[in-house]
């Protein structure tokens, strides 16, 4: 009697066991097959965006502390009066990017936004035209679509769908009327590009 129940009790033991593998090999089965009724052909498009300059770091720091009209700020030319910089893409087959220019300031600034102004050109054909009137330094309130970090002011979005290289000069200067009391005040931004494929 005894030994028919620990017969039973066994039988049970294997047909549960039994019965859960089937059940699993089956719920494996469903999941593998209902994969690949949705694995859909995704095309990745890729392409690269990267930044050069002539001097060893991408920090523009203002050095005249003059005030002056845009279009005396427009024709700065001594040394340190300018950053040139260029922007190289690499573009894929099929593939668009688009890019934006941001001036990240740094912290140590000790000058107002209000009372820089930015102006960014672009070489064509030999040389550099305006990519837009001079600006205010005005800092975005959140980070943009392409990365650029709240803080930041962007420039220049650009959109391209073949490989090229874009050469830049960013001027900034004190704009006419401010008053500038300390002697060693100072403004430095940090220049960066970012951007995506799209």
């Amino acid at each position: 009697m005894e030994e028919s129940h620990k017969t039973r009790n066994l039988v049970f033991i294997v047909l549960g066991i039994s019965i859960l593998l089937i059940a699993i090999v089956a719920f494996a089965f469903v999941m593998f097959f209902r994969g690949q009724s949705d694995n859909v052909e995704e095309v990745v498009k890729t392409g690269v965006v990267s930044m050069n300059y002539k001097t060893e770091t991408n920090q523009f720091t203002l050095t005249n502390l003059t005030p002056m009209s845009n279009d005396s700020g427009k024709e700065l030319r001594d040394e340190g009066s300018y950053f040139d910089f260029s922007v190289s893409s690499e573009v894929e087959d099929d593939t668009a990017i688009q890019y934006e220019i941001a001036l990240i300031k740094d912290d140590s600034s000790t000058i107002s936004d209000n009372d820089i102004v930015v102006y960014l050109e672009r070489q064509s054909s030999g040389s550099y035209a305006k990519v837009e009137e001079p600006l205010a330094f005005t800092p975005i309130s959140k980070k943009s679509d392409l990365g650029s970090p709240s803080g930041s002011m962007v420039l220049g979005q650009v959109s391209l769908s073949s490989s090229r290289v874009d050469n830049y000069r960013l001027r900034l200067w004190i704009r006419e009327g401010a008053v500038i009391a300390d002697p060693n005040a100072s403004y430095t931004v940090e220049v960066k590009v970012y951007g995506k494929a799209q």
